[in-house]
């Protein structure tokens, strides 16, 4: 049994980190994987260390090493861990003045989801659907109800718009539509691991309650299963409401998965043989 576990476990993290990795560039070093674009240096999903192993200081200290010399471009350390990141790892983030955000639980599907699929349901293909994404996300962004409150500049929704469309193909994006208008966006994607992702499902506010976003769910889970996925996932931000949908759906909890970050302006700072922290206000 705790090998099914494991394996499980196994097969939902290493899909997620597939997913972050798309569209961008991906380094790896002796003890985590550097995921970089220098066009969009605002954009946590775009510039980060994940698929950490270090455990001693030495190895944890060769980690922050690989962020200053592939993330220099970046206003932000982020780093993204997992059931299989080491606990020492993870520790020193704390201790170093990492910001914890909060975790995300990652769902796995059990049976068929309880609901009906969406029939108005387009997939992105020519740049007047990715025109309505953009704008779709952006009120996704203004709203800051999938970014801890945060509102989110719009030069970084350019980004990550940006970076969608780099994952196109892989990955997959579609929009709902009511009376020909799109209301709803979401995406989905076949893991090289063999689950089935889905992921950045929005929908507007005058427009929920309405049954859109459960149908997108099953449409995609769909999709996945008829493509051979063994395990079809997606993730409820811990505290957001979307996960008592998610359960009610039939999908149950199986792991968390957490992102810390810190202002690069706070990272210590080496002179003459001794860390000090640097203190400038961001």
């Amino acid at each position: 049994m705790e090998r099914t576990l494991d394996l499980r476990l196994r097969t939902i993290v290493e899909a997620y980190r597939w997913q972050r990795g798309l569209g961008h560039q991906t380094v790896e070093t002796q003890y985590a994987r550097v995921v970089r674009n220098p066009d969009h240096p605002e954009v946590w999903d775009a510039n980060h260390i994940d698929t950490v192993t270090a455990e001693t200081p030495e190895q944890i200290d060769g980690v922050f090493q690989a962020m200053s010399d592939h993330l220099g471009h970046s206003p932000w350390g982020v780093i993204h861990t997992d059931p299989f990141t080491p606990e020492p790892f993870t520790a020193r983030l704390a201790l170093d003045g990492f910001k914890e955000q909060p975790a995300v639980i990652q769902m796995r599907l059990e049976g068929q989801v309880r609901a009906r699929s969406i029939t108005d349901l387009n997939p992105v293909e020519n740049e007047s659907d990715w025109e309505a994404l953009a704008a779709l996300v952006r009120r996704d962004h203004e709203e800051g109800a999938r970014t801890g409150g945060a509102v989110l500049a719009p030069e970084v929704t350019d980004g990550i718009v940006a970076g969608y469309r780099a994952k196109q193909g892989a990955y997959r994006f579609h929009l709902a539509c009511v009376d020909g208008q799109p209301v709803a966006y979401g995406a989905s994607a076949t893991a090289p691991s063999g689950a089935g992702i889905i992921e950045d499902l929005f929908t507007l506010p005058a427009y929920r309650r309405q049954g859109i976003a459960s149908g997108m769910i099953a449409a995609f889970a769909g999709e996945l299963r008829a493509c051979g996925c063994s395990s079809v996932f997606l993730g409820a931000v811990v505290g957001g409401q979307a996960r008592y949908l998610y359960a009610k759906l039939g999908f149950r909890p199986l792991l968390l998965t957490r992102c810390w970050v810190r202002s690069r302006a706070h990272e210590p700072e080496k002179t003459e043989g001794r860390t000090t922290r640097l203190t400038r206000d961001t």
